[in-house]
């Protein structure tokens, strides 16, 4: 019995097998804080010095000092600018079909309602497809001076709803909007 208590002591024993694993495991773990550390104070430093550099590009386009980097003679197409308007007004989730006809200057602009709840009365319905209708037309026209007339058809799933549709002469409360036969 008393060796093996010998043995026990020796290998606990500061000199020990065990002392030595546990320095190198203890000097490994510090090894391993340290690097998180350090990596996490340049992960710091990086998002910090990017967030100033954003605010500042932000801070001059709004001041006007920084224009956007768009090479000289290009234009964005009325049907992207269009497209904008529709995505500004009813979302991503209105997935637009924008199209527009050079010749007759007319934007075509067929999407998804963000507004339109089949549980919700005609009435209620009808005003709010009007309002949103309504609204691309203005913006798409103001987005696109060389437009005549822009349509705007919306749909609920396959089911087509109402079509807005204005030009630059007219305004807003001018703009027709035809509904579908049988709106719920």
């Amino acid at each position: 019995m008393a060796k093996n208590r010998t043995a026990r002591n020796d290998s606990s024993s500061p000199g020990g097998r065990r002392s030595r694993a546990g320095l190198a495991a203890a000097a490994a773990r510090s090894k391993r804080a340290r690097t998180r550390w350090i990596v996490a104070a340049v992960a710091a430093v990086v998002v910090a010095a990017g967030a100033v550099l954003l605010f500042r590009q932000i801070n001059g386009v709004q001041e006007g000092v920084v224009t956007p980097n768009v090479p000289e003679g290009a234009q964005l197409s009325p049907a992207l600018r269009a497209r904008g308007a529709v995505l500004t007004i009813s979302g991503d989730d209105s997935r637009p079909d924008v199209r527009y006809d050079p010749a007759s200057g007319t934007i075509t602009a067929r999407f998804q309602s963000k507004y339109y709840d089949p549980k919700h009365s005609a009435a209620y319905n009808r005003q709010y497809l009007a309002t949103e209708g309504r609204l691309i037309v203005q913006l798409a026209l103001h987005n696109s001076p060389e437009a005549s007339e822009v349509v705007a058809v919306l749909y609920h799933g396959r089911q087509e709803l109402a079509t807005a549709s204005g030009g630059p002469s007219q305004a807003y409360n001018d703009y027709a909007v035809q509904y579908a036969k049988g709106l719920p």
